[in-house]
């Protein structure tokens, strides 16, 4: 059955049009040699090939013949590796990639997606398994994601995580592109980097897709060189810089800092795609007009501006002097304050450019801890940690909730719970979320409902995360105002 399945995946190259007669031979011989075969026969392949099924299959040949191990990091590490043999050189994507651009922007980028989850690089049948939902609460409604895909991350690990001398050093560093993967880190066989130049940074970026995406066309911009987190003047640049490349992308960085940025505060680099995120929505509080642009504070839990305007230059000047003006701003009555032996404010920058316009969004962090708050004063307090502990990044401020997966098997416990009056006590897991049951169980629900009100007693607790994490709450909104009118 080998000869058949190599069929198919030859079959299914062709297809997907990653490979093409000039190159069969060639790709064929990597992927005889990495299933250690020495014999192949041709077979006409005339039904809708299954990807997933077939490698299924062909994993379970190479567990059986001892060619890898009966893991899922060996099962990957294989896949990777096979997907390659049908991947032209990064030089030849990157060429690829160049000349559609030529045509149109858009076709480049739909070219690369395609690929990348051809190649199985983005993990598009795993992604499917994550559970997704609406909240509507008091803001624009947001977009709740449960993710079974990758393990949950303490903030205080996330804050000690640094560069190695492991090689990759992290997860975005280039060194990755055709790494073919470890017990402990993913496969890069299958992977490949645009080479971009951005504010006269010639060659020095990579444009890439993540593997394990949250939202549609999730891309991940970064720099080349393995270097830390930042927010600065420098960055707002490069964020127009790179609409301006790819006018249909919305693009975002984290705040750079410990507990208020993101998982990868070592190396430098920007998310986005194309998805309408909720903050998007978000309802206007305030309006100021200034210099060509316009200045919002909007409805939203964490404290968010957008700058709107056709000139960027006038857009990056406002951006800029909001972000200036932040970094020095203390409010003792608020618990904001801007330095001590550190800086502690900055901001998370997104930039879109719709109709003309560049709507710039500055989200205003702070990462203050004190004894009584050592994950932070304006941090998800540790009473929501059952529901979410991680940092609150870019995606989060965007209104899209990145959920641990182990909350799937909880809520279906304490739904058997609730349902048949189980002692939730009875299931070790459940021992965080004993305060939380206790509401629940006051709440009128049946077996018809419950499903619908979990859903929104955990968006209901997202939205407080979020809350917990603006510097100006809604009952500041005076201050708020007055800090974005001297500011301008």
């Amino acid at each position: 059955m080998i000869n058949n399945y190599v069929n198919q995946l030859v079959q299914y190259a062709f297809d997907c049009h990653l490979l093409d007669t000039v190159n069969y031979e060639y790709a064929l011989n990597n992927v005889l040699y990495l299933l250690r075969l020495d014999h192949f026969e041709h077979e006409d392949i005339e039904d809708d090939i299954d990807f997933f099924r077939l490698m299924d299959k062909i994993m379970e040949y190479a567990v059986k013949h001892a060619i890898i191990d009966d893991s899922e990091s060996s099962r990957d590490n294989l896949e990777g590796k096979l997907m390659d043999s049908f991947i032209g050189r990064p030089s030849e994507i990157d060429q690829k990639f160049w000349q559609l651009y030529d045509e149109d922007p858009y076709l480049a980028t739909q070219w690369f997606y395609d690929l990348s989850q051809a190649t199985n690089y983005i993990k598009t049948e795993r992604i499917k398994k994550n559970i997704s939902f609406k909240y509507v609460g008091k803001y624009a409604p947001l977009d709740i994601t449960i993710n079974l895909s990758k393990p949950e991350k303490d903030p205080q690990l996330i804050a000690q995580a640094k560069a190695t001398d492991d090689y990759p050093q992290c997860a975005l560093c280039m060194e990755n592109i055709g790494f073919y993967g470890t017990d402990s880190k993913p496969p890069r066989s299958n992977h490949r980097v645009i080479s971009l130049s951005i504010n006269g940074d010639d060659n020095e970026w990579g444009f890439q897709y993540s593997p394990y995406s949250y939202f549609n066309e999730h891309a991940i911009v970064l720099k080349k060189i393995h270097e830390p987190m930042r927010v600065d003047y420098d960055t707002f640049c490069e964020l127009i810089d790179f609409v301006n490349q790819f006018p249909h992308y919305l693009m975002g960085s984290n705040a750079g800092l410990p507990i208020v940025g993101g998982s990868i505060l070592s190396h430098y680099h920007f998310q986005g795609g194309r998805y309408e995120f909720p903050i998007e929505k978000a309802h206007i509080l305030k309006a100021y007009y200034k210099k060509k642009v316009r200045i919002e504070i909007l409805k939203w839990p964490l404290s968010a501006i957008r700058i709107i305007g056709s000139d960027a230059r006038y857009v990056l000047e406002m951006v800029n002097r909001l972000f200036e003006n932040w970094k020095e701003y203390s409010n003792d009555a608020l618990g904001i304050h801007a330095k001590t032996q550190k800086n502690h404010n900055t901001v998370t920058p997104i930039l879109k450019y719709i109709d003309g316009e560049y709507n710039f969004y500055l989200v205003l962090r702070n990462n203050y801890t004190d004894k009584n708050h050592p994950y932070g004063l304006f941090h998800p307090r540790e009473e929501y940690f059952h529901i979410k502990k991680e940092n609150i990044g870019l995606i989060e401020v965007m209104g899209l909730a990145v959920l641990p997966g182990r909350l799937q098997t909880e809520i279906n416990q304490i739904k058997t719970c609730l349902l048949a009056g189980t002692d939730p006590k009875q299931y070790p897991e459940l021992e965080k979320h004993l305060p939380w049951f206790n509401e629940l169980k006051m709440k009128a629900f049946d077996a018809s409902t419950i499903d619908i009100l979990l859903q929104q007693e955990v968006g209901l607790i997202f939205e407080k995360v979020l809350e917990d994490c603006g510097v100006f709450k809604a009952d500041n909104l005076d201050a708020f105002c007055q800090f974005v009118a001297n500011a301008l």
